[in-house]
């Protein structure tokens, strides 16, 4: 099992639960999960607290899990990864999209509106810091950097004084 490598480090084999972090808690939770035969696995918000590493290891084992499992988690991304079917739950309902996450955002307009909007913003956030920076001219890119020196400076003589 080398993904529970990543997912443990040998000094926790002698620690309590009680003093790991969120972190730790929700990679060991995971390398109990890997470790354990089940036909019905249950996450909610399974990503939060685990870093990247963690969420790919997470991903490929929900996808060799042989039997059914139920995410709730408001990491899309994650869901790409790992659905196959999606249950929404609105107004006292359930609505049933027999297909992958993919599916679902062709099938409920209102979350493909969503994700629109939000990559649209994402896209003229990134154009705007793009022209920003290219809008500076030369003279003033020597100036603003010559503030941040004065700056620092100015910073650095002051904590020099209350010594």
């Amino acid at each position: 099992m080398p993904a529970l490598t990543i997912l443990l480090h040998i000094v926790w084999l002698h620690l309590q639960v009680k003093v790991l972090s969120g972190g730790e808690k929700a990679r060991l939770a995971l390398a109990k999960f890997m470790c354990t035969k089940g036909t019905l696995l249950i996450l909610d918000e399974p990503t939060n607290h685990l870093d990247i590493p963690s969420k790919e290891t997470l991903e490929e084992a929900v996808r060799q899990f042989e039997g059914a499992v139920i995410a709730v988690s408001h990491d899309r991304y994650f869901l790409k990864q790992i659905a196959t079917r999606v249950l929404l739950a609105e107004d006292c309902q359930l609505k049933d999209f027999q297909g992958d996450y993919e599916y679902y955002l062709t099938k409920n307009e209102t979350e493909a509106a969503k994700m629109e909007v939000k990559q649209q913003r994402a896209a003229a956030i990134e154009k705007e810091n793009t022209k920003s920076k290219s809008k500076m001219t030369k003279a003033e890119k020597e100036r603003l950097k010559k503030e941040k020196a004065k700056a620092f400076n100015e910073a650095a003589a002051g904590k020099s004084k209350r010594r």
